[in-house]
């Protein structure tokens, strides 16, 4: 789908949505199928491919001609490969909405959107409320904040990003727009004047946290974060808690870039100081308890082990290496 200028008779903004695509062809399918259906006049539909090797980019190519493909050649991360599409839409576009391949999204979730943003210039990053797929009355994420209270017997305050109102029933947002520590970048639509003056995602970080640094960066410009209390995009991920911790704590990449980039992302907001105190509570409590956990349960996989040390080391030193990418 091309770009619309701007409606006269609307004067809708113009938006570019971008869909990054790794050899998920069939999410992506659905997804631009939903995304076909946006009632909303000024839009561009990008899809970045980050090197699949299942056809993605011809079958895109031919299911929809109208959507734009750029081809990466190889996996770029999260970060990087949203930035390649950023890039494209960025110089003749008002927004810029990123969104997960594995989701279907409300045809109105632009108008429920776009308004809010526009109303109030402080705004540089607003999201919906977003439910999960297989249970769409419940939501998945409705903003992220800062950890909050205890684990494992230790405050989890500033160890970790939350996703707020998980697993509760879509109702229990509240009615009114609300502000958050940061936008989950599954579904998070960025201001593009906001970018030029900030930049884009930080590429160094891969995958994982990416969303919560630009969303700190920009309220360290003088802007906002909100959630627009509206259920308009619904997530492929599983419904039950218990179970995506256990299918993140079984992938040993997940593992090193979910806490390695934390650090960094503390280190880069917080200072030094913030980053050790972290750093020694996943090393002398949180990983230790992991481990135990783990072996009581008898899922203990040695890879996850090496990857939460590597993510401690590396993120101590300051390294962005590239660790477990497939």
């Amino acid at each position: 789908m091309s770009l619309r200028a701007p409606d006269k008779a609307t004067h809708d903004p113009s938006v570019a949505i971008i869909i990054l695509n790794w050899n998920g062809l069939n999410d992506t399918l659905v997804c631009l199928q939903s995304v076909s259906n946006i009632r909303y006049n000024a839009l561009e539909i990008i899809v970045v491919d980050n090197g699949s090797s299942d056809g993605s980019i011809e079958t895109i190519h031919k299911t929809f001609p109208g959507v734009q493909v750029i081809a990466n050649t190889s996996n770029l991360g999260f970060a990087e490969g949203n930035n390649v599409g950023i890039r494209r839409a960025l110089t003749d576009t008002d927004y810029i909405l990123l969104l997960n391949n594995d989701t279907t999204v409300h045809p109105d979730l632009l108008h429920h959107l776009i308004p809010v943003v526009e109303k109030d210039p402080s705004i540089a990053v607003a999201g919906p409320v977003i439910c999960y797929d297989e249970e769409p009355d419940t939501i998945w994420c409705a903003g992220l904040q800062m950890g909050q209270g205890r684990m494992f017997g230790m405050s989890i305050a500033q160890t970790t990003s939350v996703l707020m109102y998980c697993g509760q029933p879509a109702h229990m947002v509240p009615n009114d727009i609300y502000s958050v520590d940061a936008i989950v970048g599954c579904a998070m639509l960025m201001r593009t004047s906001v970018l030029h003056e900030i930049g884009l995602l930080a590429s160094e970080l891969f995958m994982i946290h990416e969303d919560f640094d630009w969303s700190l960066r920009t309220q360290k410009a003088g802007y906002r974060c909100v959630v627009v209390p509206v259920v308009n995009v619904w997530h492929k991920v599983s419904a039950s808690i218990k179970r995506q911790d256990q299918q993140r704590s079984g992938n040993p990449s997940a593992e090193y870039y979910w806490y390695r980039n934390w650090l960094l992302v503390m280190r880069k907001h917080y200072g030094v100081r913030t980053m050790l105190m972290i750093a020694a509570l996943y090393a002398f409590k949180l990983f230790p308890s992991l481990f135990y956990q783990d072996i009581v349960q008898r899922r203990f996989i040695p890879s996850v082990w090496v990857a939460h040390w590597l993510a401690l080391l590396d993120a101590l030193a300051g390294r962005h290496k590239k660790r477990f990418i497939r």
